[in-house]
């Protein structure tokens, strides 16, 4: 495989990504995969729904939303680990990230 592109993807996009390729991985790409089989909370368009609405509507960069559609945080305490250190945020906007994220773990 080659680098086409750079950007952070979901780890249900990777999922989707190397199920494409299945016949032709090497061991390592095998490990991944097995990996994003584990790991996979959201489908691939869920997750880049998700991600696409946490950088729209809450203004988070695309590597913070993609860290958050990956772990799916249930609480202000959980996602003030990914948000903290970053900026203070208020409280009322940690609530609306945490009601996107339920948007889509609902479905």
């Amino acid at each position: 495989m080659s680098v086409v592109e750079k950007k952070p993807i979901t780890i249900a996009e990777t999922k989707e990504i190397l199920e494409a390729r299945l016949e032709e991985l090497d061991p390592l790409q095998r490990r991944v995969h097995d990996y994003t089989v584990r790991l996979t909370k959201l489908p691939s368009e869920n997750a880049e729904a998700l991600v696409t609405e946490l950088v729209e509507q809450a203004e988070l960069e695309r590597g913070l939303a993609v860290q958050i559609a990956n772990s799916l945080p249930t609480s202000v305490g959980e996602l003030r680990t990914f948000l903290g250190r970053r900026r203070i945020i208020a409280e009322e906007v940690m609530n609306s990230i945490l009601g996107i994220i339920e948007k889509y773990r609902s479905q």
